[in-house]
Formats: structure tokens, C-alpha cells, sequence
């Protein structure tokens, strides 16, 4: 027989068994009844004890032990809310550790009055609370607090600080910009006038001065294509080289022949600019006998043909000779001519042609 601590216990215990004769007791785990020479329990198949083995006040050291288990799980819950709760607080409230640096006033100046608004709530925190023992507790929920507190993250993104948007001044920031602009493209566009005005006032003033320092006498040194023959009435029928006669050398000759039944209204033009003053032309012919008068026109661009009012007179009639004739100029050279001609007017021979052996001008 054991010591039991239930009075109901020990009397299941000492009760004798009417059919065996016998003393019976409890089986620990399920209770079922047995006999006191039974090994296993026969409802559960527990081994039974020894009432020998078998210590007094089992059952009530099983209830303290069960209710200190369920005394520790709830202080371990009380400290995980606890600590959660503070964590969400703490994440509301301002670090004590870096203050935003305040703004102060001049001492002469009296500190604005602040609108009147009520201040916002803050949690207080105490400075000396006792760090919980989180050893036993299950971390799965301050997993997901870190979940809930830290920042989302794109798939893409490398945990650095994502930059801030730009302020809402762009619209001005453009309208300035295009301005700017703006005023950039006018200046550059007054430059280049200013410029182009620049070059035309140096160039006015280069022609001028080429004018003011060329030789105001002598003969005229001609530059190629600055002569060409004169046929408006399409009168001549074929003819040589026309710049031989303006290249300086008599040994060279321009031949013109006339269509049949022409015999003049054709001419050989000189140009010149600027515009210049003329005293005489000298005709060195090669042919004796054809008629020639010089004529002048300030226009830049040739009459229309030789009884053209853009012509005047500059000398008239001269009968050629062989050799040089040389034609004095109407006021000796007072006015400035752009193009003067020479017009022949009658040439002998059938069909009528002329040979010019060159022609010279003086100033």
C-alpha cells in the first residue's frame, strides 16, 4: 500500500476486489482500475508503478508545476505586448537625441507670437524602463512589426534613399528658362545685323577709298572680262576672241564680220567699277575706213540698245584710220561713267568687216 494525497484516491487504492481477494489502485494516466499485481494498464497500456516507487503528492507537485507553466506564459505574453506596444510608440515620436536645431531671435527683436493651436500629443517614454527578457519569447511577431515599420521597396530598388521630388516651381523654372532664351536669341540676332551693317559700311568705305586713291590720269591697266562686244540688233556674223582686244597687246587682234547687208550697229563695251572718269579712248584699227562714236551710261545695268535714252553722248563721229585714233571725251573726264561704249556705226567691205587691233583708255 502508497501514501496518497486524495482521500478518494487511497480508498480506490485499498479497496479489495471482492473476485480476487485482492487490493486494487488507479492507473496513473488514464485512472482505469487495477490490481495491484498488474504490470501495464490494460484501457491505456501504460506500465504501472510500484506502489513502492510510487512518491506521496505526486499529483499535487503535477498541479504547481502545470500552474507555474501557465503563470510564466503569461508574464511572457505581457512583456511581448508590452515591448510592442512601445516599439509603435517610439517609432511616433521625435529621437531625443537629434534635435532639429531651433532659430533664434535677435535679441532686439521680440519673438513672434505663435498661432494658437493646440500641440499634438506625444507619448511619453520612460527614460529608465527595464529591457523585457526576450530570450523565451517567440520573435515572429517583432518579425512582422520590422515588416510593418520598415520602408517598401521596389523589386529593382538597392536600399538607397529614394531622392525627393522636385519642388512645385518648375513651371516657373521653365518660363525663366525660355526667357532667357528668348532674350539670347535677340542679342544674337541684333549682333549679326550689327555685324552685316559693319561689313557694308567697311566695304562702302574700301570702294570709296579705291576710288579716292586711283591714279586720277593715265591709261587703264584692263582686267579680263572687263570688256565684251555690244550687238543688240544681233547684226554680226561670226568673230574672234573679244578679249584680245583689252589684253594689252597689239600683235593681237579681234576680227568681227557682219551679216550680209549690215554694215554697223554693233560696238565693244567696257565696264567699270566703280564708276569712272574718262579723258580719251584710243581704238588702234586694224581695218581703214570705219566709222566709230563713243558713247556712256551711269546705269549698272546696259540699255536696251544704242538709241536707248540710257546712253549719252560722250564724242561722235570718228573715221578710222590704221593705227591708233585716239577719241577725246566729252568735259575731259568730268562725270563717272559705269560703262562706256564703242560704237561703230559704218564698216567697209562686202560683207562688211573690221579688225581692232586694241583698245586703251586714259583717265
Amino acid at each position: 500500500m502508497r501514501f496518497v494525497t486524495s482521500p478518494d484516491e487511497k480508498q480506490l487504492q485499498e479497496t479489495p476486489d471482492a473476485a480476487a481477494g485482492t487490493m486494487v489502485r488507479a492507473c496513473d494516466r488514464c485512472g482505469t482500475v487495477c490490481s495491484t499485481d498488474q504490470e501495464w494498464c490494460l484501457n491505456c497500456g501504460v506500465r504501472m508503478t510500484e506502489p513502492s516507487q510510487r512518491l506521496p503528492g505526486l499529483r499535487a507537485a503535477g498541479l504547481v508545476v502545470a500552474l507555474a507553466v501557465l503563470l510564466a506564459g503569461g508574464a511572457a505574453a505581457a512583456s511581448y505586448a508590452a515591448l510592442r506596444g512601445d516599439t509603435r510608440s517610439a517609432a511616433n515620436v521625435p529621437s531625443e537625441t537629434t534635435p532639429a536645431p531651433v532659430a533664434q531671435a535677435p535679441a532686439a527683436t521680440p519673438p513672434a507670437t505663435p498661432p494658437a493651436t493646440d500641440p499634438a500629443p506625444t507619448a511619453s517614454i520612460p527614460d529608465t524602463a527595464p529591457a523585457p527578457d526576450t530570450s523565451d519569447l517567440d520573435t515572429s511577431g517583432a518579425d512582422d512589426l520590422a515588416d510593418d515599420t520598415a520602408p517598401d521597396l521596389d523589386a529593382g530598388d538597392t536600399g538607397a534613399a529614394t531622392p525627393s521630388p522636385a519642388p512645385s516651381g518648375g513651371g516657373a523654372t521653365d518660363a525663366g528658362a525660355d526667357a532667357a532664351a528668348a532674350s539670347a536669341a535677340a542679342a544674337a540676332a541684333k549682333k549679326a545685323a550689327d555685324d552685316k551693317k559693319a561689313a557694308e559700311k567697311k566695304a562702302a568705305e574700301d570702294k570709296k577709298k579705291a576710288e579716292e586713291t586711283a591714279p586720277v590720269s593715265g591709261p587703264v591697266v584692263f582686267a579680263a572680262g572687263q570688256g565684251s562686244i555690244y550687238d543688240p540688233n544681233n547684226v554680226v556674223a561670226d568673230q574672234g576672241d573679244e578679249a584680245k582686244a583689252i589684253d594689252g597687246s597689239t600683235g593681237s587682234s579681234w576680227k568681227v564680220e557682219l551679216e550680209p547687208g549690215e554694215v554697223g550697229g554693233f560696238g565693244y563695251v567696257l565696264d567699270f567699277d566703280p564708276a569712272t572718269k574718262l579723258k580719251n579712248v584710243n581704238v588702234v584699227s586694224g581695218t581703214k575706213g570705219a566709222t566709230v562714236k563713243v558713247l556712256g551710261t551711269k546705269r549698272s545695268t546696259l540699255p536696251f540698245d544704242a538709241a536707248s535714252d540710257g546712253w549719252e553722248p560722250l564724242a561722235g563721229e570718228t573715221k578710222l584710220k590704221e593705227g591708233d585714233n585716239v577719241i577725246a571725251l566729252k568735259d575731259s573726264g568730268a562725270s563717272k561713267y559705269k560703262h562706256v561704249l564703242v560704237l561703230v556705226t559704218d564698216t567697209p567691205g562686202s560683207p562688211a568687216a573690221l579688225t581692232i587691233r586694241e583698245i586703251k583708255a586714259t583717265r
